[in-house]
């Protein structure tokens, strides 16, 4: 049985911080290729040794510890359009990020903040104030050093006023940033964040070298620069990034075991849009890791003895959502209807394979503010409350079971991404539509021209998934000053707005949870999106690889990695 290691210890909330440092995790001493010292061998008496008898020979020792060598390769479903963390944020950026920059701290498989770059923190009593320690000796791709003034040039990139980073707004209350001294960066707040840890601990907050962008410019995000465990090789456009060992890398998360450079040669990304194709590459050897979210697959791996399967916690939610601002969703009745006209359990069933939860609020069950008690507010499956709402709402249902109002028939247009299985959720709910009366066109496109579509508003109902480590998820998603960016259905109510953001400055978890479930509470009473259900997410890893390591949204850390060639 290979080796696997995801710490499971109980979630602590990133808010606990502020009573202090976190604590530093004694050096481990990594593994050496070294030999064993030689044991003296045993002394055998001359007289016992025939003339013709030849000594035994002393058996050759071998060396312990890890076998360097050898690339990990993973599929990539979405080739990023660029790796630069203050980058507009794009699908497939996520998974290659971590191994190329380093943040200031990092988070556990349990969302507790852990140290990274910085070796500590202090955190002051009114929690207007944050300083961190940097280690020494840290040291960017090209050679120039990662101090103070790198961290501070980093956060300034992702928060200045023509930044397209979707950290941007999460910095909102950072009032200053000043390096005290080489290792030293102080955080000024005009009020107390209690979504900045889990803000630094995602890979759009990474460290990058100064150097490096001023000389590259937008070329940065074609050749980035960072401190990460490994470092750019090669991007053959299209078919994969190629990823090499950083030889100079002293400073991995105590997450891992091993603090210096992976054991691996490096790592691979390839282009494998198809899950089909992923699999059938997986169980080729052709590819070593694969993102698992196909209940047929995941059942078919589960019997395959050289595949191991790991369950993955990314905090999801799969949900409908319906454009607040053009007809008819600008009309909360027909979104009530609509809403009605989805069966989850049959979603889950046709379409995730039973691998899944139906939803019924905007919330994640794994994030601190979900509740049971929200199910009361739950628009559920109920194709007789579809007509009459749509009734109420000024529409006529035709002789053919259609519907229209003032002349102009109901017809929809529901855009997802190419992301499995989305197609077969978007022809599930295209049936169930239809079968109230309702047509609807499916427009499927791929990650970036979909997230544009979407921003633009060109859909009437979206398919879309999150994932994240922090409640204010919600406020990324629905806050009324994400419309444009993250709020893709341009969802406004100041009361929700007022809500979310008292919550993003409690640092007490309890008051903070409650403060989401009555954000939820009105969400849900608006309905600008149908939670659809919980997804059951899987990393498949090929035998032939040992010791991967699960941090936080199901990140895979290679530092102890190795291949059995």
């Amino acid at each position: 049985m290979r080796t696997f290691r995801v710490v499971l210890s109980l979630v602590v909330l990133l808010v606990l911080v502020a009573c202090g440092s976190a604590p530093v995790a004694a050096p481990t001493a990594a593994p050496t290729d070294a030999p064993v010292a030689e044991q003296p061998a045993t002394t055998v008496p001359e007289a016992t040794i025939a003339p013709t008898e030849v000594p035994t020979q002393e058996p050759q020792v071998q060396p312990t510890g890890p076998v360097r060598g050898g690339f990990v390769t993973r599929a990539l479903t979405t080739e990023p359009t660029g790796l630069d963390p203050a980058g507009a944020q794009g699908s497939g950026q996520n998974v290659v990020l971590p191994y190329l920059f380093d943040t200031l701290v990092a988070a556990d498989v349990t969302n507790t903040t852990q140290p990274l770059l910085a070796e500590s923190w202090e955190v002051s009593e009114d929690a207007l104030s944050i300083v961190f320690t940097l280690r020494e000796g840290i040291t960017f791709h090209d050679g120039t050093p990662l101090d103070a003034a790198a961290v501070v040039y980093s956060f300034e990139r992702l928060r200045a006023p023509d930044s397209t980073s979707p950290m941007a707004a999460s910095l909102q209350s950072v009032a200053a940033i000043e390096a005290v001294d080489a290792r030293t960066v102080r955080f000024d707040f005009s009020e107390p964040s209690a979504v900045f840890f889990a803000t630094i601990t995602s890979p759009y907050a990474s460290i990058v070298s100064p150097t490096a962008v001023e000389a590259l410019g937008e070329g940065f995000a074609q050749q980035p620069v960072g401190s990460g465990p490994f470092k750019l090789k090669e991007w053959n456009q299209g078919i994969a990034i190629t990823l090499e060992r950083n030889e100079d890398y002293a400073w991995a998360p105590p997450m891992v075991t091993n603090e210096g450079a992976p054991y691996l040669d490096g790592a691979i990304f390839k282009v494998v849009p198809d899950a089909s194709t992923q699999l059938t590459a997986l169980q080729a050897g052709e590819v070593d890791l694969i993102f698992l979210n196909l209940p047929d697959q995941i059942a078919r791996l589960r019997q395959d003895t050289t595949i191991n399967l790991l369950p993955l916690t990314l905090n999801s939610l799969t949900y409908m959502g319906f454009n607040m601002v053009r007809a008819p969703f600008d009309d909360l009745l027909v979104r009530q209807a609509v809403a009605h006209a989805i069966d989850k359990d049959v979603i889950v069933q046709a379409a995730a394979g039973g691998e899944g939860t139906p939803a019924f609020a905007p919330m994640a069950v794994t994030l601190p503010g979900f509740d049971p008690s929200l199910q009361s507010g739950e628009l559920a499956y109920d194709p007789e409350a579809t007509a009459t709402l749509l009734t109420e709402a000024g529409f006529v249902q035709e002789s053919d079971g259609s519907w229209s109002k003032d002349g102009t028939p109901l017809a929809l247009t529901l855009l997802t991404f190419t992301r499995a299985p989305n197609q077969d959720i978007a022809t599930v709910i295209q049936a169930q539509l239809q079968d109230v009366g309702i047509p609807v066109e499916i427009q499927q496109l791929d990650a970036p021209a979909a997230g544009r579509q979407a921003v633009e508003g060109q859909y009437d109902l979206l398919l879309w998934r999150y994932d994240w480590n922090d409640p204010d998820v919600l406020n990324i998603n629905l806050s009324s000053s994400r419309i444009g960016s993250t709020n893709r259905v341009a969802y406004s109510n100041p009361e929700v707005d007022a809500l979310l953001d008292a919550a993003s400055r409690e640092l007490d978890p309890a008051a903070r949870a409650q403060i989401y479930v009555e954000a939820q509470r009105l969400i849900m009473a608006d309905a600008p999106w149908q939670p659809l259900y919980t997804p059951v997410d899987m990393l498949a890893v090929h035998g032939r690889v040992n010791n991967v390591v699960l941090s936080a949204m199901g990140r895979v850390l290679l530092n102890d990695a190795t291949v059995e060639e």
